[in-house]
């Protein structure tokens, strides 16, 4: 084999080994498939470091009475916006930046249910301390641990899905998992989400029966609740990808890896072959 033919099998090797890392384009949380698309310029915000949202001329979030209300029929300029943030920044010298607005606030609480013939569906649901309850979106997840009489809530949550579950011994299983909540990011509260679980091996007769203490019943497991389909005015539909996230590791396709391991055993053969040819020669 010549110095040549050496040269460019090394080259095409390396070449081979390093495709599936740069022939594929970032994922994006919550738009794997770009049927989505990017987050609404109307939803970004000037805000300081503890989410206090800084009233701008241009944007389309105004507050009243603590809410954000979102003008859906305002267009905003996000390079005016970020020079508006900008000047206020410098006159009242604090650190602000543009994001998407993150202002919902999701409050619920857990129970634990025991057997109890008197009750509704033959169970009874007891407010229950120190349970682990994880929210999850598009890349985050975040835990908060519910307090004595069950309650839990999360703060300043952006636009998109969030899931909640709870974290559980090995002798403790729920009863109503993946409760997702789809949110816009503005200063709405969802209040009495209700998580159950119960311990033992043996579950409730009938999951759909029992309810929490005030008689409301739990969210079925894997449901979902659209905050963005109520009419109010201060609940814009999530139009864009959510703001929850952020930009998760890049993911190879198979194409990629078929045609990297084609090359891997190809490449070496070609060698080879050329090699066994030059030295008949």
């Amino acid at each position: 084999m010549t110095h040549f033919d050496a040269k460019w099998l090394g080259l095409g090797m390396v070449l081979a080994l390093l495709l599936p890392f740069v022939a594929t384009n970032p994922a994006y949380a919550g738009d794997p498939d770009k049927t989505v698309g990017g987050i609404d310029v109307n939803h970004y915000v000037c805000v300081t470091d503890d989410h206090l949202v800084v009233d701008l001329d241009n944007d389309a979030a105004t507050e009243s009475d603590g809410a954000l209300y979102y003008d859906r029929t305002k267009t905003v300029d996000l390079e005016e916006l970020k020079e508006e943030c900008e000047e206020a920044e410098e006159f009242f010298d604090i650190n602000l930046s543009i994001e998407p607005v993150r202002q919902t606030r999701i409050e619920g609480y857990v129970f634990e249910f025991h057997p109890d013939p008197s009750a509704p569906g033959g169970w009874r649901g007891v407010a229950s301390r120190d349970v682990p309850v994880v929210a999850s979106g598009p890349g985050f997840e975040i835990f908060w641990g519910s307090e004595d009489n069950g309650f839990f809530y999360f703060d300043y949550l952006g636009a998109g899905p969030i899931t909640f579950n709870l974290r559980l011994p090995p002798d403790a299983h729920p009863i109503n998992p993946n409760v997702t909540i789809i949110v816009d990011g503005f200063a709405d509260v969802s209040s009495g989400i209700y998580l159950g679980f119960y311990r033992g091996d043996m579950p409730p007769p009938d999951l759909t029966s029992i309810t929490a203490p005030d008689g409301v019943p739990l969210p079925p497991a894997n449901f979902t609740f659209d905050l963005t389909e109520e009419e109010d005015a201060s609940l814009a539909n999530v139009t864009g990808m959510p703001s929850v996230g952020g930009v998760l590791p890049r993911q190879t396709s198979p194409f990629s890896i078929a045609l990297a391991v084609i090359l891997l055993i190809v490449l070496p053969v070609a060698g080879a072959i050329k090699l066994r040819r030059s030295r008949s020669e």
